[in-house]
């Protein structure tokens, strides 16, 4: 009998506890979904966004401790009357609402997702939770097709959702002007969410910085793949062929086949002697040294130029360096 009678009191208890946790919460004055808007392609081809507007009424504005978050949900149902997704009302602590009354949120679907048909009459619920409402009836919206946009590009849609965004921080800043809470603000790029607003918005709309980034001040894109070029010596090969078949080629060879040098090293020793004698000559003339060193060095970029021979490059560079370091033995030390 002792264990009988605790047992009924613990169900007493609950059921008591079950009861007053429900008369809790005062049942909304009205539940509103006011407008909708949805958009696709604005993060990738193929996928789509539900943003609407919606609002549940306390007379009093004296709004429950529990937050929307736990008390509410939203469903958004497709035409087969399945359930697509579901979200709850996002809870911003400047509105001082605790995520009742007016607000915004949304439902995201990925290209791969299993979104409803783009154009069908969905519908949105808003769904009172029956542990914190004793009597709320749920509230639905059906989409029409004048809902949906029209637009089918990624630029379209991202201005559409844009300008849909500024219009809701105006109709929230005109409901909550009690917080001073401004929602948008100038910035050298235009018109764009404020701190409040970015924080607002990424909880409302999850992902709104991706799907459109035009709102935010520091903006966020997804970068287009690179194209890669694989590496090769193509050009090189084009450098050491330029003198093929022509006079000047043919006469360098000529010269080496005589001493018994390549082409290149040939090349290479008549800019050492060149680059030898126009130094002896600006020396002589008075014009110093360091003249003739300058114009070898500008003869020297002009040949590597024109014979484009990396052998010759590397041999130019030698000479021109044992030009300046005869000259300094000869002439610069001396003096």
């Amino acid at each position: 009998m002792k264990r009988l009678a605790a047992i009924l009191t613990l169900l007493a208890c609950l059921s008591i506890s079950g009861v007053a946790y429900a008369v809790f919460l005062e049942s909304p004055s009205s539940i509103t979904i006011d407008d909708v808007r949805v958009y696709r392609n604005l993060a990738e081809t193929g996928d789509s966004l539900y943003v609407f507007q919606h609002e549940e009424a306390f007379t009093s504005d004296n709004y429950p401790v529990t937050p929307a978050s736990d008390s509410f949900l939203f469903r958004l149902y497709g035409a087969d009357n399945i359930t697509k997704a579901t979200v709850s009302p996002y809870v911003y602590p400047y509105f001082e609402t605790n995520g009742y009354g007016s607000g915004v949120s949304s439902f995201y679907f990925g290209a791969s997702d299993n979104a409803p048909v783009w154009g069908s009459a969905v519908r949105i619920e808003v769904v009172p939770s029956p542990a914190f409402f004793d009597s709320v009836d749920s509230v639905s919206y059906v989409i029409t097709p004048t809902d949906y946009t029209s637009s089918t590009s990624q630029e379209a849609n991202r201005s559409e959702l844009e300008n849909f965004v500024f219009l809701l921080c105006d109709r929230l800043e005109a409901i909550y002007t009690d917080t001073s809470v401004v929602l948008k603000t100038t910035s050298d790029s235009g018109i764009v969410l404020s701190a409040y607003g970015e924080l607002y918005f990424r909880g409302a709309i999850e992902g709104i910085q991706a799907l459109c980034p035009d709102l935010f001040f520091i903006q966020v894109y997804i970068p287009e793949r690179m194209s890669v070029v694989e590496y090769d010596m193509s050009l090189m090969d084009t450098y050491t062929d330029r003198l093929d078949d022509t006079d000047l080629g043919e006469g360098f060879e000529n010269i080496g086949d005589m001493i018994g040098v390549s082409g290149s090293l040939t090349a290479a020793l008549i800019f050492f002697g060149i680059s030898l004698a126009l130094c002896i000559w600006t020396s002589k003339k008075g014009y110093s040294v360091e003249l003739g060193i300058l114009g070898s060095a500008i003869l020297g970029i002009m040949a590597a130029i024109i014979i484009g021979d990396i052998i010759f490059v590397l041999l130019m560079c030698a000479a021109l360096l044992a030009v300046i370091g005869i000259m300094y033995m000869v002439v610069l030390k001396r003096a």
